[in-house]
């Protein structure tokens, strides 16, 4: 965190796992590009690593890297950016046995995405839909709705600490839409349609309730525990959302003291490590690049 420049960066990690992805590297989007593939690579190894409902499991919850990568190629047809622009920020999820995604970057339009997401049958969109929220939404709808589906047919269903995990994930996930929703004057029985059944965390009938009042502040004073994620909902900082929904996930992980020296928890904790530690490395190299204060760039990370 402390080098004045990228090849001091690079050197800084000679030696670790991401040294042959970085090394040579010129540019921040080579950088870039090597530390999203180190944690593809690493995620791949794992996952081959896993027998059985186990590994289906795992790979159904590795889908979230995917889902990540199919926002960003939404709000891209729907905005002005192009396929090159957006090749640079989207992980290599092939290697997890997703998508091919460049198809996704050709398609001529909206419609045509839609179509081709469809078409993998991992995915079910609104039909119509045109709204970047509506149908992220209803992506995560269909990754979460896959991952409790497998969960519920193997042993680490039972995990208490597994299902806090991933009905946290949810939550953070459906407070997102809400208070985004909310915030767009949507009508509170479209926002409703929005959720995503989470059978481990905040009942939907408390989040349909504090929907009507059609007031975003109202989540902020129901759901306190999410104070500061719903605050930066309602700054409308969306960067700042997502890394304060990780700081999130890595204090619940890390409150965990299981008893059991084997748990699946362990495995879900190790991905979080992963992208943490990823998305740090990456907010440094930025950091570096655009020359920002020490200061700064210490806010900018996901810390214990």
């Amino acid at each position: 965190m402390s080098s004045s420049a990228l090849n001091q960066f690079i050197e800084g990690l000679s030696g670790t796992a991401y040294e042959h992805y970085i090394s040579g590297s010129k540019t921040l989007d080579e950088i870039e590009r090597g530390l999203a593939e180190a944690l593809v690579d690493r995620l791949a190894a794992l996952l081959s690593l896993a027998e059985g409902g186990a590994r289906s499991f795992l790979k159904a919850y590795l889908g979230k890297y995917e889902t990540i990568n199919l926002t960003w190629i939404l709000r891209m047809k729907i905005g002005e950016s192009t396929g090159e622009e957006l090749e640079m920020i989207l992980l290599p999820t092939e290697k997890l046995g997703g998508i091919e995604l460049k198809p996704l970057l050709e398609a001529r339009d909206l419609q045509a995405l839609r179509d081709a997401i469809q078409r993998s049958g991992m995915y079910e969109l609104s039909k119509d839909a045109d709204d970047p929220l509506q149908l992220e939404a209803d992506l995560w709808r269909s990754h979460y709705r896959r991952v409790f589906k497998l969960a519920s047919r193997i042993r680490i269903s039972d995990s208490r600490e597994v299902r806090g995990f991933l009905g946290l994930e949810v939550d953070l996930a459906n407070l997102k839409t809400c208070m985004l929703a909310l915030l767009r004057g949507w009508d509170p029985e479209k926002v409703k349609q929005l959720l995503i059944f989470n059978p481990a965390g905040i009942p939907l009938k408390k989040l349909r309730e504090a929907i009507e009042e059609r007031d975003p502040k109202v989540l902020v004073e129901r759901f306190r525990m999410f104070k500061g994620f719903l605050e930066k909902a309602l700054a409308s900082d969306e960067w700042a959302l997502e890394f304060e929904g990780l700081r999130i996930m890595k204090r619940y992980a890390d409150s965990q003291r299981i008893s059991k020296f084997i748990s699946f928890f362990y495995i879900l904790k190790y991905i979080l490590e992963l992208e943490v530690e990823y998305r740090n490395l990456r907010a440094i190299a930025v950091a570096i690049r655009h020359n920002l204060p020490q200061s700064l760039r210490r806010s900018l990370l996901i810390m214990d």
